[in-house]
């Protein structure tokens, strides 16, 4: 079986990830999944693995993160791949929910049409790490990503999903303005763990951040290198 389940701390409507796609082209220099092909010796170039559309997917209500290992919407993954992720996808008959997640999300205002056969059964989902440049990355810039996942959200009504991970120095009053936009039903928030690449947001930024999806009702779970700030709020509000 090559699905697997959710570990750590992925936000709990993930359940499992599912890896037909993998590897990516974004050159990120935090990423881990690409740190551990190097360990291993292996290629980062996009894969198409058809074994594992062989898989009964389990049926439990649980989101399937799609790709948690690669990029779905980088350079070099064919258009037939996707087609046929989506095909995997429509003849599905398990209630489980797809994830989509993409640092190039104007591949599914692109495959638009076909992505309607499937709107019921996927979250779109991508990355924002910063509102200003990222130059530990040649993906599309994250206010490119966040036009296309509020395109999809406003102009089409698709699920969405936000990735504020590994979070870098942002805009606060910007990056709330791209969240009220996208309106996601879930958001991640973590730090760089491994590496050193990001500038680490101040604390300030980031409690401002929390109150903003507070006051919106935004449901989101930060990563084990934020509790401390959890325990922060716990104690303001006592």
């Amino acid at each position: 079986m090559t699905l697997n389940k959710a570990k750590g701390r992925m936000f709990r409507s993930v359940g499992w990830t599912w890896n037909p796609l993998a590897g990516c082209t974004h050159k990120c220099k935090y990423c881990w999944a690409k740190s551990l092909s190097d360990v291993y010796g292996r290629s980062f170039k996009p894969q198409f693995r058809e074994k594992y559309f062989k898989d009964k997917m389990p049926n439990d209500g649980s989101w399937i993160f799609v790709g948690s290992m690669g990029d779905i919407g980088c350079e070099g993954v064919p258009e037939e791949w996707r087609e046929k992720l989506y095909d995997f996808i429509e003849h599905d008959k398990s209630n489980n929910i797809f994830l989509l997640q993409s640092k190039n999300p104007s591949v599914f205002t692109a495959n638009r049409e076909r992505l309607e056969y499937i709107k019921h059964k996927i979250v779109l989902g991508t990355t924002l790490e910063t509102t200003e440049e990222t130059p530990w990355s040649v993906a599309p810039d994250p206010f490119s990503r966040a036009v296309s996942l509020s395109y999809m959200k406003h102009n089409h009504g698709y699920r969405t999903f936000l990735s504020l991970e590994p979070l870098s120095d942002f805009d606060v009053g910007c990056m709330s303005s791209w969240i009220k936009e996208i309106k996601p039903e879930a958001i991640e928030i973590g730090l760089e763990n491994y590496t050193h690449f990001t500038t680490k947001p101040s604390d300030e930024k980031i409690l401002k951040l929390l109150d903003f999806l507070d006051d919106y009702k935004i449901p989101y779970l930060l990563k084990e290198n934020l509790d401390y700030l959890n325990q922060h709020k716990e104690k303001n509000i006592d």
